[in-house]
């Protein structure tokens, strides 16, 4: 062989060496994808209208979830937040982490753009006798820093990420905190997720995107130079409806059904995959959340 000349073997006509360049994209461009894909959905509606229906409020969020109370006090030992700490609650709902750190001593302020949810939260406060929670009805996303009294011990976003620019949210969480950020969320995919993946072609047509999870938030952190710690919850969450009929109630909204045709095709759906419990229901087999934190004065972020 002639010593200017390439081994047949080294060379592939097929993959150019421009193509080695490429890189998939970043978990934070994925994450932005998935959002936008949402929002490309016809008729899918937004959350706002769902968590504005105080109907589905009562209903989902606040409905009877056994272990509920055991879970919160193990996600607060495990946020360790020290009695009289400045607390942000972002996406607080009715007050779960916000009023018994209130009731340690604890200066909260909770971001929480549901009317109905701020209901709740002001109601829980007058029954448990609470009054020192400062309330700003904004979304994350809306929050200037004139709205804020920073900085603060401890931040806090328990199932409540949801913005489209996940950098701007956590870089505006790290920013305004002296202390430690935690976050919760979905460490698989969530039993109403898979309800919308399975339905939607067949009442609307098209493809229904899943959810991010958990591990794309820590992915989304480790790209902006944060580098957080994770750990699975051991306690899996269950959805649990007294009869199929609370649960129709509950993925009429969120399927957008419009028609008693697409409430038929909820039924028998729910009819097939629902299971027996108790005395009551379960869809799925359970999902897993995990905690993620860091320490602002310790991580790094560049």
């Amino acid at each position: 062989m002639n010593g200017d000349q390439t081994p047949a073997s080294t060379q592939s006509p097929l993959m150019p060496a421009t193509a080695f360049k490429c890189s998939p994209p970043s978990f934070l461009e994925q994450w932005r994808a998935l959002k936008l894909a949402h929002c490309a959905i016809p008729n899918y509606g937004n959350s706002t209208r769902f968590w504005g229906n105080r109907k589905k409020i009562q209903t989902v969020y606040t409905k009877s979830n056994k272990g509920h109370d055991e879970k919160t006090n193990a996600r607060l030992a495990a946020m360790n937040i020290p009695d009289g700490s400045r607390v942000l609650d972002i996406g607080a709902g009715p007050g779960t982490y916000a009023i018994p750190l209130a009731k340690r001593g604890c200066k909260v302020t909770v971001v929480e753009p549901s009317p109905v949810m701020r209901e709740l939260l002001a109601t829980r406060m007058k029954k448990e006798k609470v009054k020192t929670i400062t309330v700003i009805p904004k979304r994350w996303e809306d929050v200037v820093p004139a709205d804020l009294v920073a900085p603060f011990d401890a931040v806090i976003a328990s199932f409540s990420l949801t913005m489209m620019d996940m950098e701007e949210a956590l870089a505006k969480m790290h920013a305004i905190c002296q202390g430690t950020v935690h976050l919760y969320w979905f460490l698989t995919s969530p039993a109403w997720a898979q309800v919308n993946r399975d339905l939607w072609p067949h009442l609307h047509g098209g493809t229904f995107p899943g959810e991010p999870t958990a591990d794309w938030l820590w992915q989304i952190l480790y790209e902006m130079g944060i580098y957080a710690s994770i750990q699975p919850e051991s306690q899996v969450s269950i959805s649990r409806y007294a009869n199929i009929d609370e649960a129709i109630d509950e993925f009429r909204q969120r399927l957008n059904c419009t028609t008693p045709a697409h409430e038929e095709t909820v039924r028998n759906y729910l009819r097939v995959v629902l299971r027996q419990d108790g005395d009551g229901l379960i869809l799925g087999n359970g999902t897993y959340s995990a905690h993620i934190w860091w320490n602002t004065a310790d991580t790094a972020k560049r």
